[in-house]
């Protein structure tokens, strides 16, 4: 305010013909306004610089934020719409409302990786009990890897199953066509991938490694 009054008066005097600006006086005011540092703690936030620290504690709380909640979460993690973003949700809200969409997506995301990657083809499966009048067809897999088996089924609806070494796993879907992929924590191990249509009954297949 001291300074706005004081540019005023100068104003003032310099339409009544005075030549204030140019005297010792005003020579130096104008210099005091020059060379005034102002204190960005003291302005308003909006007028602040942010260092690039403060910029990333400002961006770090707006995306807690984000997390905050299970409706914000899980609508953050639809926007990413990222494997990461959906295990985030999942790990965050294991009993929330949208935890079978979660875990739908992140098995089609899997599942699409698995096509992308450079994949072996899926074994056959054998079809050893014949259902025809049946909606669904179960399937038995066995685990000859030695590592812990992920398949993943993605079609007219997603499921996946984990067998453990030597073990064996059964998962039931409904009929239709399905993109398959099997894969298992060695990274060298190039994933299983492949199609199949299941028409109703037991189908049997098998998965093991082979090293070259």
């Amino acid at each position: 305010m001291c300074l706005a009054f004081a540019l005023a008066s100068a104003s003032a005097q310099s339409r009544e013909g005075g030549n204030s600006l140019s005297t010792k006086s005003g020579r130096t005011e104008r210099a005091k306004m020059i060379g005034t540092t102002l204190d960005p703690n003291t302005l308003p936030i909006e007028h602040r610089q942010y260092t690039d620290e403060r910029m990333k504690e400002v961006e770090k709380s707006m995306r807690d934020r984000e997390w905050g909640s299970e409706d914000t979460a899980w609508k953050r993690a639809c926007e990413l719409d990222t494997k990461e973003a959906y295990q985030r949700y999942s790990a965050m809200y294991p009993n929330g409302a949208h935890i079978a969409s979660a875990s739908s997506r992140l098995i089609e995301i899997g599942v699409n990786e698995a096509f992308d990657s450079d994949h072996s083809s899926l074994p056959q499966m054998n079809r050893v009990v014949v259902q025809d009048d049946s909606p669904t067809s179960t399937i038995v897999i066995e685990n000859g890897t030695g590592m812990p088996l992920t398949v993943m089924y993605n079609g007219t609806e997603n499921k996946s199953v984990i067998i453990n070494p030597g073990g064996k796993g059964v998962v039931t879907v409904k009929n239709g066509f399905y993109r398959i992929a099997a894969s298992v924590p060695e990274v060298q191990v190039r994933p299983f991938a492949g199609n199949e249509t299941f028409v109703g009954g037991r189908y049997e297949v098998g998965f093991i490694i082979v090293r070259r």
